[in-house]
């Protein structure tokens, strides 16, 4: 079941709708007659989505397609009719989310956890670019974006922003130390759709947020960034572009996967200065390209990498 944002202005019958939704599926599967077929349900006036049948590969890059929210397990194959609807920010079925975290925590040491973001850098952004920052965020301790993807169950984007997600203790304590996250703490509702964003920060949570914010605030000692957050469709021209006026630029690399041969949504920007890329941090943290919000950060000699044999190999 893949559950879509609202389609483009001008998508009005249901027809429109559904050749969208094929084109959205021949993206992954390379061919329109097999995205056609693969397509079993289709949801267009109030809430969007679609039904297909395909393997847990094409899932996971069907699920990182701009456009679509959500994609897990169609709950009832046999019924006429879905519940295409998000439950409130759920992003992610939890009875689905236990053989996920089992594929990825195989020590069985995962625990929920509650992770308080700090305000994006601009006003106006939607649910579907929010629900990618955090996963952003997340893919820094997990190194595998689908990974995050899947981890996260629950999400905030409105008044408090924030996210739940399924990690070990490692991940968890490296995920204080990313810059914008305010704490993590144990998700001790992980029963209830009621998160408190906004409450106090527990005794035994991690709150890294007074040094990330000093880091931000201390003068730059390097000359490359680190780009997340980018529409897919993002170009390395586009990218120098929009960089190229705070100094001379070194590289622009926009990171592409080796199966898909499509971007991976984060890219490094190296000046020849150090000022140059300081003024780039500043000025471009949050800001919009081809209408994706991006975070910009340092980029890290040694950044933490995920590895799902850790928990094995300590043990």
């Amino acid at each position: 079941m893949v559950v879509m944002d609202t389609p483009p202005q001008g998508l009005n019958s249901k027809s429109h709708v559904v050749d969208y939704y094929v084109n959205i599926l021949q993206t992954v599967l390379g061919s329109e007659k097999d995205a056609q077929m693969s397509i079993y349900d289709a949801s267009w006036d109030t809430h969007f989505g679609f039904c297909c049948d395909v393997d847990e590969e094409i899932s996971s890059q069907l699920a990182s397609l701009p456009g679509v929210l959500l994609v897990r397990p169609d709950p009832d194959f046999n019924s006429l009719k879905k519940d295409y609807s998000l439950s409130r920010d759920q992003v992610v079925n939890p009875s689905g989310l236990q053989n996920i975290t089992n594929m990825l925590f195989p020590a069985g040491n995962s625990k929920h956890w509650l992770v308080k973001m700090d305000k994006p850098g601009v006003e106006v952004v939607t649910k579907a670019q929010i629900v990618d920052y955090y996963a952003q965020i997340l893919t820094k301790v997990m190194g595998n974006e689908t990974d995050a993807q899947m981890c996260i169950y629950h999400v905030s984007w409105k008044t408090n922003f924030g996210f739940c997600c399924e990690l070990d203790e490692d991940c968890a304590q490296e995920l204080a130390g990313v810059p914008g996250v305010l704490s993590v703490q144990p998700d001790n509702s992980f029963e209830s759709e009621n998160k408190d964003y906004a409450g106090s920060t527990l005794e035994n949570s991690w709150n890294f947020s007074n040094s990330s914010e000093a880091s931000h605030k201390a003068p730059l000692k390097t000359k490359k960034l680190f780009v997340t957050g980018l529409s897919f469709y993002t170009s390395e021209k586009t990218l120098r572009a929009a960089f190229e006026g705070f100094g001379k630029l070194v590289e622009v690399k926009v990171i592409i996967d080796k199966i898909s041969k499509r971007s991976k949504g984060y890219a490094f920007v190296e000046y020849t200065t150090v000022e140059a890329a300081s003024a780039a941090l500043k000025e471009m943290n949050g800001k919009i390209i081809n209408g994706w919000m991006i975070v910009v950060d340092v980029a890290k000699p040694n950044p933490p990498r995920y590895n799902r044999n850790r928990a094995e190999s300590s043990s």
